[in-house]
């Protein structure tokens, strides 16, 4: 996380001092669009495969890797060709490098790194896949910097994510022997079908986390930038919070019933106060880190950094209600049902809050959405957890 965070915050000003910030909208829509493509080429490995190869004897775990391997190759090729036409349609002024920067950022979805989760591997994951992946996004930044061209910047991540899933698979593989290689398309398929769940899930919330910078690109292409730099905060943000979620989803269930009722209740109301000074220490910073980010050349108003902070605080909280407290008393349910409550407010508010109110109307969207997805799972958690425990 701390590597991952430097390295994220070094990039953004060296990106859009040197290559300006038409070419910072650029590389920031086609990872907008990648962020969903991802998910799908992921299929799921994500979020369920770590608990899979934990359950696995060491004989099963080579060949479940390169299945999985095989049938998210597959998907990427798909999606890939999908997202690039996607890509070219919206950045149709610097095609080659909207095409490889949504290539580098969906080449994630091989990552190996779930499977070093489950076979707790710690060192593995950063120096076999995290450490390749940020190398190229230094290296490349470094020649950006010295040429001007984002190209290698870009090229570089394209770079250092191939050399990731190259080293990551190999390690796997060597150390786990006795697989073979099925390059079957409808055996990938059905390698699929039960990971579906965890797909649509993931989809669903990013289809509206990623759908805001796409339609300021296409009816408010002149805050491309702007929204592009203020979300990236916002991100980064979550990013640097990732340690508290996974402590708090080790911290909640316990076997005796009333330790881990005390324990959620706990978690939940230090969480709010997280996210409350979370969401208002956003508000009132954004604008500045937004001027030093960017060298002064791109401006965050005071209203975006607002709703932006009331967004960023429901994130915040509900990333832990959901992914602490709902599923540790198997309220998965929920967490779907909530996803897809902010995904709807989001997808059908966004393009007539644009449309009618601008930029601030694209970032009320966004932090209606959120809030509703908190609302939901707040009221379930003190209903059908607190209340009934009461």
């Amino acid at each position: 996380m701390i590597t991952g965070g430097i390295i994220s915050v070094a990039v953004i000003p060296v990106v859009i001092i040197v290559a300006g910030a038409h070419t910072w909208a650029t590389i920031a829509v086609a990872q907008g669009v990648a962020g969903f493509g991802v998910v799908l080429v992921g299929a799921g490995w994500g979020v369920t495969g770590p608990t899979e190869v934990a359950s696995m004897d060491a004989p099963e775990r080579g060949q479940s890797y390169i299945g999985s391997l095989v049938s998210r190759s597959w998907l990427l090729i798909g999606v890939g060709a999908v997202c690039t036409v996607i890509t070219l349609v919206l950045l149709p002024q610097q095609p080659l490098i909207a095409v490889v920067t949504l290539i580098a950022a969906l080449l994630p979805g091989l990552s190996g790194g779930w499977f070093f989760v489950g076979e707790s591997s710690p060192l593995r994951f950063l120096f076999i896949e995290t450490i390749p992946r940020q190398v190229g996004s230094v290296v490349g930044a470094l020649l950006l910097f010295w040429t001007g061209d984002a190209l290698w910047f870009v090229g570089f991540q394209l770079v250092g994510g191939v050399a990731a899933t190259a080293i990551a698979s190999s390690s796997i593989l060597r150390r786990y022997p006795g697989w073979s290689l099925d390059l079957s398309l409808v055996r990938a398929i059905t390698r699929m079908r039960s990971h579906l769940p965890a797909v649509s899930m993931s989809a669903v919330s990013t289809l509206y986390v990623n759908l805001p910078i796409v339609v300021v690109q296409i009816f408010l292409p002149s805050f491309t930038a702007v929204y592009a730099l203020a979300e990236r905060i916002m991100r980064l943000a979550l990013y640097a919070t990732r340690p508290y979620v996974q402590v708090s989803q080790g911290y909640v269930p316990r076997k005796d019933p009333a330790e881990q009722l005390h324990r959620a209740r706990r978690i939940t109301m230090l969480t709010i106060y997280l996210g409350i000074v979370g969401g208002v220490l956003y508000a009132v910073l954004a604008p500045w880190a937004g001027l030093v980010l960017s060298g002064g050349e791109l401006s965050i108003s005071y209203p975006i950094a607002i709703t932006m902070g009331f967004a960023l605080g429901a994130m915040l909280i509900s990333q832990v209600t959901g992914f602490a407290v709902l599923t540790t008393y198997r309220l998965t349910s929920a967490l779907a049902w909530s996803t897809v409550a902010g995904a709807i407010i989001g997808v059908f508010c966004l393009i007539p809050a644009a449309l009618g109110f601008g930029l601030i109307g694209v970032t009320s969207a966004l932090a209606l959405s959120e809030i509703v997805v908190l609302v939901y799972q707040l009221i379930v958690v003190k209903q059908r957890i607190f209340r009934v425990a009461s």
